[in-house]
């Protein structure tokens, strides 16, 4: 297999390229690099708001997303509410507290894909789309 490939598949340099872009965010506001994920995916996860359903995404453990929602919660960022039909479920709300820090993820994350598809033409964008959803399928059905 091709070197470049297992490092994209790994995601050692999207990683690296991403973590230049939050460090400044990092420190600002003294959050780490998983507070910076929850939070992002809770804005764009609509209704998809529970501690499970983050663990879903296979980039956590339970015990930091425990904690880190501790911590946005000691902060003002995060709400948490119990569920009112199952009490052992809780739902996270982001707060208006975080609007300032979610604008400046979205403008990073805009960024870094501006850095990742300069020079890809819309086929070729539509291309890499239609390989990652197969390759993501692929590895979903031997570790799920």
């Amino acid at each position: 297999m091709n070197y470049s490939l297992v490092a994209l598949l790994y995601g050692m340099k999207f990683k690296k390229l991403l973590d230049i872009f939050l460090k400044p965010i990092e420190n600002e506001y003294d959050l780490n690099k998983v507070d910076l994920q929850i939070l992002f995916y809770l804005y764009s996860a609509g209704s998809l708001n529970t501690s499970k359903d983050i663990m879903e995404l296979k980039l956590f453990t339970r015990g930091h997303i425990s904690q880190s929602l501790g911590r946005l919660q000691k902060k003002g960022y995060v709400m948490i509410k119990q569920d009112m039909e199952d009490r052992r479920c809780t739902h996270n709300y982001l707060t208006s507290n975080v609007e300032e820090i979610i604008n400046k993820l979205k403008s990073i994350f805009d960024q870094v894909q501006g850095i990742l598809m300069k020079g890809v033409t819309e086929e070729e964008k539509k291309a890499v789309d239609s390989v990652v959803q197969k390759v993501n399928e692929n590895i979903n059905q031997v570790i799920l």
